[in-house]
């Protein structure tokens, strides 16, 4: 019997998990594989048993990888993924470990990207499989203190100002420095934990509440596309397999 896609889940936190994201990869019949860094031991079996990986928020950064045994560990997997040219998809502390694991430097932001902003994805975009599901011009949400330089040979695929927010290393592993995972639901648990940044850093808890009530519905469509087109690379990764 021939088994089920496989994709191996990187979770940092208990407050930042799949989210939007969890239903278009069971629609596509995919076996998610959750690995929780802080409260399981790493996945044994050989990377090349799983057709895709989705790394995801985490507390901790790149710069604090000596303070954490699981981020080696992780890093491991992403270079192994690399070369075997497995679908890999990071979101913001995966996009800067993946920066960071392509040869890249990861370093602390000015102002740190914290609630809804607007981002610039560049014309190339739209040619991509999976980053022309995120649109042109989205309102995304972020919550970020670091950030990284463009790896050698990477192809960038939006920006706000300075900071890369999309890219691509090789032919199948992508990366977004913002939450394209998150709902509103994980949005407002965030804004009670999280209060006193939202209100430093990002205009105040009623004015990102106020945001998410706008943005909400078209970021969720935007993150099922998103997953959706994630889920055809592992398809088409597990059928090659």
């Amino acid at each position: 019997m021939t088994r089920a896609p496989r994709i191996l889940v990187i979770q940092h936190n208990l407050d930042d998990h799949l989210n939007e994201l969890a239903v278009p990869l069971m629609n596509a019949g995919i076996d998610v594989v959750p690995w929780d860094v802080e409260n399981a031991p790493a996945p044994t079996e050989p990377i090349e048993n799983f057709d895709g990986i989705i790394s995801l928020g985490a507390i901790a950064g790149v710069l604090e990888e000596a303070n954490h045994a699981w981020m080696p560990v992780e890093r491991k997997m992403f270079e192994q993924a690399l070369e075997l040219e497995l679908p890999l998809l990071g979101i913001c502390f995966g996009s800067q470990l993946l920066a960071s694991a392509a040869g890249a430097q990861v370093f602390k932001v000015e102002t740190p990207e914290v609630g809804w902003t607007k981002v610039d994805m560049l014309p190339n975009a739209a040619n991509d499989p999976v980053m022309a599901a995120i649109g042109s011009n989205p309102d995304v949400f972020h919550f970020h203190y670091d950030s990284f330089d463009l790896p050698e040979g990477a192809e960038l695929f939006g920006i706000t100002g300075d900071i890369k927010q999309a890219f691509k290393v090789g032919p199948k592993a992508w990366a977004v420095q913002f939450h394209i995972e998150v709902g509103p639901a994980a949005m407002f648990s965030w804004f009670a934990t999280y209060g006193r940044e939202f209100e430093k850093l990002a205009g105040g808890v009623e004015h990102q509440k106020a945001l998410t009530v706008a943005n909400w519905d078209a970021y969720r469509q935007r993150s099922i596309a998103v997953g959706e087109a994630f889920a055809a690379e592992v398809l088409a990764q597990a059928a090659r397999s």
